[in-house]
């Protein structure tokens, strides 16, 4: 019978327990000095937890809202993103990054590769004609062919990767 006390306590103690559980409940406290003392206990407790309860409402003093904002806004710690709107960084922030640019320009300018005019590869040089048929004006002879196959022999083996 023990349990039964102990599940219905808070309701004995709040008075919402009627009937035949009200009934069985003091019967039971009455007979089991147990169960009566846990039963005194639990009042006592309750009527300390009521005296220290708040009234219904509390209203804060004036001022206080903006005494609680004015503490946030003072321990604030910057964000990282308002560095980037402080005008002295934004401008050091824009000559560094100009003059990134400009340095990567130059590296880029100095070490262009140069183009010569040796053909890079060997298609390269069966499609471009020799300085010596550009210059010259004479007409395709058997001789002029079997010349121009003969240079182009000897830069195709010579041609190097």
């Amino acid at each position: 019978m023990h349990r039964s006390v102990e599940d219905h306590i808070e309701e004995f103690l709040e008075g919402r327990l009627s009937g035949v559980a009200r009934e069985s409940f003091e019967s039971h406290v009455a007979v089991c000095r147990q169960c009566h003392d846990l039963a005194v206990q639990m009042q006592s407790h309750s009527e300390l937890l009521h005296c220290l309860s708040a009234p219904a409402e509390l209203e804060p003093s004036p001022g206080f809202y903006a005494r609680v904002m004015r503490r946030v806004d003072s321990e604030a710690r910057p964000s990282f993103w308002s560095l980037l709107l402080d005008p002295i960084f934004l401008r050091r922030l824009v000559y560094a990054s100009a003059s990134l640019v400009i340095l990567m320009g130059v590296f880029l300018l100095a070490t262009e590769p140069v183009h010569h005019e040796l053909a890079s590869t060997p298609v390269h040089a069966l499609a471009q004609p020799s300085a010596a048929q550009l210059n010259s004006e004479q007409p395709a002879s058997p001789e002029n062919v079997q010349q121009g196959r003969d240079s182009l022999l000897i830069t195709l083996a010579t041609f190097g990767q």
